[in-house]
């Protein structure tokens, strides 16, 4: 009589060790990691500005014109059912205000929100965070901008909306303090 018992045994083992392997995904590369990004353009030139840094965008608001002693105040627009203060996002950066109130507002923050305007949004990018990098200091030409995003079409500049947030903040006579705690 022959004995099949170890062949058998080793087929079970074979089977059992097949299904584990199959049942647990391998992992063979890194997963890589993105950035999403908001593509718009301020005075013609291109810009990114990071989705985790907003809290919202809202497209073609009446902005009513207060006077304001601050120059990047364009006024106040309603969003969601709550009146926002509107800044210039161009006249954040260092240009000379663009034409009209803008089309586009890039809404900031949650207890206090502000809202950001221009005119041009190009669309949303989604961008290995390897390729965002610290702006060389002869490529800062702009306020708020100290980091660059190479995208499929062009090398943009990151706006940083928390320097901008503290600028804003800053302008208004607000230090630092905070009614989120």
């Amino acid at each position: 009589m022959i004995e099949l018992s170890p062949a058998v045994n080793t087929a079970a083992e074979l089977r059992s060790a097949f299904d584990r392997a199959r049942a647990v995904p391998q992992v063979s590369q890194a997963v890589e990691q993105t950035e999403k990004l908001l593509a718009v353009r301020v005075s013609g030139d291109p810009y990114v500005i990071r989705i985790s840094e907003i809290s919202g965008i809202a497209h073609a608001r009446k902005i009513v014109a207060l006077p304001s002693a601050i120059p990047e105040q364009l006024g106040l627009a309603g969003v969601h059912g709550s009146l926002v203060p509107v800044y210039s996002l161009a006249a954040l950066l260092g240009y000379s205000a663009e034409t009209g109130p803008g089309k586009w507002l890039v809404l900031c923050g949650t207890e206090e929100p502000v809202g950001l305007a221009f005119n041009d949004l190009e669309g949303y990018l989604v961008v290995p965070s390897a390729q965002i990098y610290a702006a060389q200091s002869d490529h800062l030409t702009r306020r708020h901008a100290r980091h660059m995003a190479r995208t499929a079409d062009a090398v943009r500049a990151v706006i940083s909306i928390p320097a901008i947030r503290e600028a804003i903040q800053g302008r208004c006579g607000v230090q630092g303090e905070s009614k989120e705690r």
